[in-house]
């Protein structure tokens, strides 16, 4: 558990979290199914000082104030999806440290674009709750931020499953199931994975929310759907284990039919998963809630994933050259 000291607060201190890929499981992961997940270069970083105010304050690339009760407040600005979440994190992690004095100023920093499918909302409050614990010399286990993640990520996203902090976390590679199942995948040789952003960003909430709707509407269709899943997640922790890079991808790219036919891909990211595929990707899909955002393709080795790059990048597609990140929050 967490432990607290009444010594004075260090001025300023950080945290910074990795973002995430999804490597199978997808939405299917909210309804019950395994989802594999992975942890990569792309990060958030979180500086927590002492606030004037006394309250809660939030700062990212435009800075907004927090005005109102100190606890409650209300964040104005035009960023306030993106920045009542870190209010949040914030006040819950001061919550379960038990500390009356609410002044800290959170200021984010992150390089993981949102609404793209690569957890840069669970990065943020991941490393927030990280960072506000540190500033009051108290240290989080990973069991406690995963609880206290849900918090502003139940604000942002309705009902997650809780894959994207728990890769955050943990990072490495994880097979994840609802409620809080985390298996660590170690492997030898990490997957060589290229990034393409479509640039259609949108509402994972509004997504996630139609497919519950549709698996409820649509029981047996859904269920069988599960089951597979269910062995391609454990396919895929196999095929990583085994550095198959073939079956990797074959596995890859019947997820991201499945997630095709459940309505959550688009034309856009369609079109880059065929243009990755005739370019030499192993297999490709997308990544994320779907209905825009990034996809991902799974390359041969360096070399292939430049010349799949060139393709995509020729095709609109904004390219990250992501590898595995192993720490995790920090």
């Amino acid at each position: 558990m967490s432990s607290s000291s009444p010594s004075t607060s260090p001025s300023i201190v950080s945290s910074r979290a990795p973002g995430k890929i999804i490597l199978s499981g997808e939405q299917f992961v909210v309804l019950g199914a395994p989802a594999v997940a992975m942890a990569v270069n792309l990060y958030s970083k979180i500086e927590v000082r002492p606030s004037q105010s006394g309250r809660i304050e939030v700062t990212a690339d435009i800075p907004l104030h927090l005005v109102g009760d100190a606890d409650k407040g209300s964040l104005v600005g035009e960023n306030r999806e993106l920045l009542e979440p870190l209010r949040l994190a914030a006040s819950a992690t001061l919550d379960h440290l038990a500390m009356r004095d609410r002044g800290v100023h959170v200021e984010a920093n992150c390089q993981i674009p949102s609404g793209a499918g690569l957890g840069s909302s669970a990065s943020t409050t991941v490393a927030t709750i990280s960072a506000v614990a540190k500033s009051r010399r108290a240290r989080l286990n990973r069991e406690d931020i995963f609880k206290l993640a849900f918090i502003p990520e139940n604000y942002l996203h309705g009902h997650p499953s809780g894959v994207d902090q728990a890769t955050c976390i943990y990072g490495g590679i994880i097979q994840f199931k609802k409620p809080s199942k985390i298996k660590a995948i170690t492997v030898k040789r990490p997957p060589t994975i290229l990034v393409c952003d479509s640039g259609a960003h949108r509402s994972t909430k509004a997504l996630v929310g139609a497919v519950v709707k549709r698996s409820q509407e649509q029981t047996d269709g859904f269920q069988s759907h599960l089951d597979e899943i269910t062995s391609i997640s454990n396919a895929v922790v196999k095929a990583l284990r085994k550095e198959d890079d073939n079956e990797l991808g074959r596995l890859m790219n019947r997820n991201h039919e499945m997630l095709r036919q459940i309505g959550v891909s688009t034309p856009d990211l369609d079109r880059l998963v065929a243009e990755a595929l005739q370019a030499g990707a192993l297999g490709a899909k997308l990544t994320g809630a779907g209905g825009g955002g990034c996809i991902i393709a799974l390359c041969a080795d360096k070399k292939d994933r430049s010349n799949i790059a060139r393709k995509l990048r020729n095709a609109g597609g904004t390219i990250y050259n992501v590898s595995l990140d192993a720490s995790g929050v920090k």
